[in-house]
């Protein structure tokens, strides 16, 4: 009997996870009234009774700031994207320290969303649509002949409209998050900074929040591809999807084509005889 020597794949938690672990679920259990139960009289307990309520209330709010630093600097890959990811983490790092409540709160919580849309809208302004640079990262493998092909992508007519109308989409969806997570915090967290209830009310509202600004998210990115997408089928044709490997056959000139073509029958030819 033959040992299987094959290495066993590791499992791996998936992105999201800890996404959701470090930017919700730790910041909530930390801001929850009575996560460590209760005391004789019936109060709940929470870290806020061990840490303070103010103390408590800043590490929650550091936390998220700090893993999405940390994630964003892990690639050690510097460009737009990054840059604004760990700029909005500074910002919120800051934020943390700043005390106040009622509109001001609301509007401070708000931040990400109105970074978002400072950004998409000011790219929109210089004529440079954002979207194009989260394009440029999320499509691998270009190597040195596939650059001047995405250049070609970019420049033509309907996509350039495409990733114009996908920039302005992520822009009013940001405004929109922002509009809504203002109203939420504003009517939920009452309470003045400091007090044990104003941290268990802020995690409320995280907690009720997250999940529709995931899928506001969610809906405008997968609009935006989808707007996108149709700019390059109207410019290169059905064969032009994007992170597929025909988007590049589509890009190519036809005389380009043939050429490869003619080159990969001659070394598979070469393969097969031995010359």
């Amino acid at each position: 009997m033959i040992a299987d020597t094959a290495p066993k794949k590791r499992f791996k938690i998936p992105k999201i996870v800890w996404d959701l672990v470090f930017t919700l679920a730790i910041p909530v259990a930390l801001l929850s009234p009575s996560l460590l139960g209760k005391d004789s009289l019936g109060e709940g307990i929470g870290f806020s009774d061990i840490l303070g309520n103010v103390r408590t209330y800043v590490i929650a709010a550091l936390i998220p700031a700090i893993y999405i630093l940390i994630d964003t600097l892990r690639t050690r890959q510097f460009n737009p994207v990054t840059t604004v990811a760990a700029s909005s983490a500074l910002i919120g790092g800051g934020l943390a320290f700043l005390q106040v409540s009622g509109a001001a709160f609301a509007l401070k919580d708000s931040y990400r969303p109105i970074v978002f849309a400072l950004v998409m809208g000011g790219s929109l302004a210089i004529g440079k649509p954002f979207f194009q640079v989260f394009l440029r990262q999320a499509i691998t493998d270009i190597t040195d002949d596939k650059k001047p092909l995405l250049e070609k992508l970019f420049s033509a007519p309907n996509v350039r409209l495409g990733l114009r109308n996908a920039t302005a989409l992520i822009a009013v969806e940001s405004v929109i998050s922002a509009v809504i997570n203002f109203i939420a915090n504003y009517r939920i967290v009452t309470a003045v900074f400091g007090q044990k209830v104003f941290n268990a009310q802020v995690a409320q509202v995280n907690a009720i929040m997250y999940a529709p600004s995931l899928v506001l998210s969610l809906l405008a990115f997968g609009g935006a591809y989808w707007l996108v997408q149709r700019g390059m089928t109207k410019d290169f044709g059905a064969k032009a999807q994007l992170f597929d490997d025909t988007m590049w056959d589509a890009l190519r000139d036809p005389a380009e084509q043939e050429k490869l073509a003619l080159e990969g029958a001659r070394l598979e030819t070469e393969r097969v005889t031995g010359n």
